[in-house]
């Protein structure tokens, strides 16, 4: 009796390990099945798309998304049609000089409402300018002239901030005078040394021509690492010279340094290409403007 109960014991156990190996076996042939269903799929898809689809890692054209616009116009501001952007051998961070760095920041500064507008006091009485000579606002009432100078005052820390945030660079000299546009200059608060105020010097109406960008953006992409180049055509409009009431309307090419090449508007203009890339944060910053070849 006792080497039947043996018997039957090892018959049980060998049906329960034959049981649970065939369990195993099952299971292991469902998911085999299963990842290769999966792949068999994802290789019938791929067959069934372009071939530029299947191969093409290079560039995603992203001049027509919708969900892009907002991040291309913000971008393109940086550039923001200067003149300093366009030249033949090309620009980046490292090549802007610092009062290019103060211009181009306290445009941004100012689009964006950072700077606080506030009113000085003439010298005195029916004098032409305030402190720092800056001009009165200018008025058409003789009997009841204008005494006082409008003038935009901008913390220097947010000067820093913002070079940070448009060139990924933390090298700004914030302690001296510059010009951000014609007939205007901004000047270190003596009384604080902590913020720029910045008024006219010189009436705009005085001001007779300028460099004019007229270029428009043909084309926006983006890289498989998030880099965006945002491709630009067009040309310069030189209105710094007069002849007799006009503008010599002449088209620029390029700018080069101080040389420019002066040639009728044409099919062939250059075609200039911007660089943008981000930073740790994900915060798109300018690099770089070359030739588009």
């Amino acid at each position: 009796m006792e080497v039947n109960d043996n018997n039957k014991k090892k018959n049980k156990g060998h049906t329960i390990r034959n049981f649970i190996l065939f369990i195993l076996f099952l299971a292991s042939g469902i998911a085999l099945g299963y990842f290769g269903t999966i792949k068999y799929l994802e290789y019938k898809n791929n067959l069934n798309q372009p071939d530029d689809e299947v191969v093409n890692n290079g560039p995603k054209d992203i001049t027509e998304d919708e969900k892009s616009k907002d991040l291309i116009n913000s971008l393109y501001a940086t550039i923001n049609g200067e003149v300093m952007f366009y030249s033949t051998k090309g620009i980046n961070i490292s090549t802007l000089d610092n009062t290019s760095k103060l211009k181009l920041v306290y445009n941004q500064l100012v689009a964006n409402k950072q700077g606080i507008s506030e009113k000085l006091d003439s010298l005195w009485w029916g004098a032409q300018n305030c402190n720092y000579e800056f001009l009165v606002d200018p008025s058409t009432d003789v009997y009841n002239p204008t005494n006082s100078c409008t003038i935009i005052r901008i913390n220097r820390s947010l000067f820093m901030e913002t070079n940070k945030k448009l060139f990924n660079d933390e090298i700004l000299d914030t302690s001296v005078t510059f010009s951000p546009e014609p007939g205007k200059s901004c000047v270190v608060d003596p009384n604080n040394g902590e913020t720029y105020i910045c008024g006219n010097v010189i009436n705009q109406t005085g001001i007779t021509g300028s460099l004019e960008s007229k270029f428009t953006i043909q084309k926006v992409t983006k890289d498989e690492d998030g880099t965006i180049v945002i491709y630009e055509k067009g040309y310069l409009v030189d209105k710094r010279s007069t002849v007799g009431t006009e503008y010599d309307n002449y088209y620029l090419h390029s700018s080069d340094s101080t040389d420019y090449y002066y040639e009728l508007k044409s099919a062939d203009n250059l075609t200039f290409k911007h660089t943008f890339k981000t930073d740790d944060k994900i915060n798109y910053y300018y690099v770089s403007t070359e030739l588009s070849k």
